[in-house]
This record gives C-alpha cells, sequence and structure tokens, in this order.
C-alpha cells in the first residue's frame, strides 16, 4: 500500500483552514498520482493504491469540512463512489485468486488420493484386468473427487471476472467524467487559496 505524502507547509499558528487546505490539496494528489496507471486493468495493485488514496481524501474531507465556507458535501459524494467502485474491484482481485488456489488445492488434495489408491491396489496385487478390484477401486477414486464442488467454483470465477470487468469499465467511465468535470481544480476552488 502507497505511504501518504507528507504534507509540506504546515503551520501550528495558522487557522485550521490553512493547515486543511494543505493537506487536502496534498491527499488529492495522492489521488491524481494514479491517473496514467488506472485505465489498465490490469494495475490491480495501482488501483488498490488509488482506492486508499480516496479512502484518506474523503475522511480528510469529511473532517476538515467545517473549516470550509463551500459545501464539501458533493464532493465527498464523488469520492466515496469512486472509493466504493475500487473497493468492489479489489473484492474481485482477492477473490478471484483465492478461489483459484482452492481449485488447485483440490486437484493436490485428489491426486494425492489417487496416488494412494494406486499404491494401495499395487500392494495388494491386484490384477490389472481383475474387473471387480477396478470398479473398487474406480469407486475409491471417485468418492475422493469434489465434482460437484468444482463446476461452481468454476462458475463463480468466471463471474467474478465479468463483475470485474464490468467494474473497471465503470470506473474508467467515472473518472473520465470527474476529469472532464473539472473536479480537481472545481475542489481546489472550493477550499480557497492559503
Amino acid at each position: 500500500m502507497a505511504k501518504p505524502r507528507h504534507v509540506r507547509g504546515l503551520d501550528p499558528d495558522r487557522r485550521l483552514r490553512f493547515n486543511g487546505r494543505r493537506i487536502l490539496v496534498t491527499r488529492l494528489d495522492e489521488v491524481y498520482a494514479y491517473d496514467g496507471d488506472v485505465a489498465d486493468p490490469a494495475r490491480v495493485r495501482e488501483l488498490h493504491d488509488m482506492r486508499i488514496a480516496c479512502k484518506r481524501l474523503r475522511y480528510l474531507l469529511e473532517i476538515f469540512d467545517v473549516a470550509f465556507e463551500a459545501d464539501l458535501l458533493p464532493y465527498i459524494d464523488e469520492v466515496r463512489a469512486l472509493q466504493d467502485v475500487l473497493g468492489d474491484i479489489h473484492d474481485c482481485d482477492v477473490q478471484v485468486p483465492m478461489l483459484e488456489e482452492h481449485l488447485a488445492w483440490l486437484g493436490a488434495r485428489e491426486g494425492a488420493a489417487a496416488r494412494e489408491l494406486v499404491a494401495a491396489a499395487t500392494a495388494d496385487g491386484v490384477a490389472a484386468d481383475d474387473e471387480v478390484a477396478y470398479q473398487s477401486f474406480a469407486g475409491s477414486l471417485a468418492d475422493t473427487r469434489h465434482d460437484t464442488e468444482r463446476p461452481g467454483m468454476h462458475a463463480l470465477i468466471a463471474r467474478r471476472r465479468r463483475e470485474r470487468d464490468r467494474l473497471h469499465a465503470h470506473f474508467v467511465s467515472e473518472w473520465a467524467r470527474l476529469k472532464r468535470e473539472r473536479f480537481r481544480a472545481r475542489l481546489e476552488e472550493a477550499l480557497g487559496g492559503p
């Protein structure tokens, strides 16, 4: 996770608005630092770091709202919306690998069980053409498999990937809208000068 930037020029002898503006502008810069990265859906780390930057900005807007004459609520709502969609993207980015790891674990567990059954059958001297022994072995092998779980896992993975694609497209669209609508410049104007 990206660490927050150091805020320069804070002055404990100045009013809350002066220091709040410096802090908020620095946190706004942090959000916009990811602008060149977040259009690429493969930039998972940067998308997550932007979410954290949005979270910092939002909470500080809420804290410092009382120090400014302008209504900051619309800006807070916009940042919250970005934070929410980035959080949903992050959920997908975490869940899909977890589900894939579970499938790999199932496969490894089933493989180990199959090796144990083969070793046991070999140790028992079961002939390759012994149909009764083969049916027993096949039944034991089938008992180790999780065929009912696997299709659901694959379906869930596919669903979360589609959802992530949809969420990322929505995020990119919202981010472009905010830039078109001069969100950053409007927020800086609402914060006023030092």
